[in-house]
């Protein structure tokens, strides 16, 4: 099939529907915010064609004026990066539109092209190096891209300086509750009233040879329902096992298993590692709200192997993805009985910085599974009917990272896995993980 070509068609510039206050104009980083590398989260959302969507213009017209009044109400992502603060001065944030041309969105979904899903992003607004620029430029990014079938698509870029998968989503909620005309709780943006305000003080490993290293590209694979419930119950330590891994610790411990075999010896730097990303929302409902918008999460490393030739277990990966699960489930309960939000947050900092001081890329290959699962992604309705496809990433992508996200039907999950391409060809031959999972099978409208 013929490559997706985007045309850009226009470009501007959206800015709040009313000023901000000015007790409002400086909002505090947070120490996390701090150490998170210059990149965005970002999100496509593809929407097949529907009666109400009438034609392109009256759809950016309805979607431009709603992310104006959003912006009243998200007021930090119309500002920009200053330092360890965002000066919210209403300089507004990009709205492109494009068109494409040569390709339905049915024959897209037929088998999608995760290079050319790249283009559907709005990151070439961006005239520098998308790296730098996410610490410049405007701190929100949208593109309206119509297919001449009568779809769409939409792609969010927001930086992951204020932004975690979970904000992008209450972005999403609030963005498309305002284009329907009605009302959604207002965010808060109270990352840096949980963990420390940012500094210059401490500084996170950096991975010199990154730069150096050979291109990684980017995989889709699908678990269906009934795959997962098999890998489950091969996940499960034993018959009599009390805790049956959820959908999320079996897919890891799969994925983690296939990531140790798949690294070819002269890419491997030493004792592997992998980090799981954690949203402190649902652990600490009663300080931290589901609409907060900002880097509540916590970093560790929770498996690892003693070095080469070493096979994992899934059984035991999962037995030991609970186990790591449960010690963090009692830390936290025990400080959230007595202790304040940013206590907590202050200890959990402190943590981080003393785990990852221990790491160092000479000696350990670290690996990460972040999950955008049981995220409402899907229920981004602008008044023309909910996605058929939803994907969650980072931009510019990360190597040997996989991101988790819910199918539409909610109950499989889509692993989009980057790694060095020498890697990726022994990965998506595993027959283990071919048991369980399709390499990038037909997005079902």
């Amino acid at each position: 099939m013929e490559t997706m070509k985007v045309k850009t068609t226009s470009k501007e510039i959206i800015k709040p529907s009313s000023t901000t206050p000015s007790d409002l104009r400086t909002l505090q980083l947070s120490i996390y915010d701090h150490f998170l590398p210059p990149i965005y989260t970002v999100a496509y959302l593809f929407y097949a064609k529907d009666e109400l969507m009438i034609s392109p213009e009256h759809t950016s017209h309805k979607l431009k004026t709603s992310l104006s009044e959003t912006l009243t109400k998200l007021y930090p992502l119309a500002g920009r990066i200053n330092g360890v603060t965002v000066d919210c001065n209403d300089e507004g944030a990009v709205f492109v539109e494009a068109r494409v041309d040569n390709c339905s969105l049915s024959g897209f979904l037929a088998s999608p092209d995760l290079k050319a899903l790249q283009q559907l992003l709005p990151l070439d607004a961006v005239v520098q190096n998308p790296y730098e620029a996410a610490s410049t430029w405007p701190l929100l990014l949208v593109k309206a891209t119509y297919f001449h079938c009568g779809g769409m698509a939409i792609g969010v870029c927001i930086t992951h300086k204020i932004a975690d998968a979970a904000s992008i989503s209450t972005f999403l909620r609030t963005w498309s509750a305002e284009a329907r005309g009605e009302a959604e709780v207002v965010p808060e943006f109270a990352a840096a009233s949980f963990y420390p305000p940012a500094n210059d003080t401490y500084k996170l490993p950096v991975d010199e040879k990154a730069s150096k290293r050979s291109s990684s590209i980017t995989k889709r694979f699908v678990f269906g329902a009934a795959k997962l419930e098999e890998l489950r119950t091969k996940a499960t330590t034993s018959p009599e096992s009390l805790h049956r891994p959820t959908r999320v610790e079996s897919v890891t411990a799969l994925l983690w298993k296939c990531f140790v075999s798949a690294t070819s010896s002269e890419t491997c730097g030493g004792r592997k590692v992998l980090i799981q990303l954690a949203d402190l929302r649902s652990r600490l409902p009663s300080l931290l709200p589901e609409s907060l918008i900002g880097n509540v999460m916590f970093s560790s490393v929770v498996l690892s192997t003693t070095g080469q030739g070493e096979e994992v277990k899934i059984e035991e990966a999962t037995r030991d993805l609970r186990k790591k699960k449960e010690e963090f489930r009692t830390m936290i309960q025990d400080d959230e009985d007595g202790s304040s939000s940013m206590m907590i947050g202050s200890k959990l900092a402190n943590l981080m910085l003393t785990n990852y001081s221990r790491m160092s890329y000479e000696t350990h290959e670290p690996y990460t599974v972040s999950s955008w699962c049981k995220l409402p992604v899907y229920e981004a309705s602008f008044g023309w009917g909910y996605p058929v496809w939803v994907v969650g990433n980072v931009a510019p992508a990360f190597g040997n990272i996989a991101m988790l996200i819910d199918s539409k039907d909610g109950r499989g999950i889509e692993a989009f896995v980057t790694l060095p391409e020498e890697n990726m060809s022994l990965l998506e031959q595993n027959p283990e993980l071919l048991a369980f999972a399709s390499l990038n099978p037909c997005v079902l409208v």
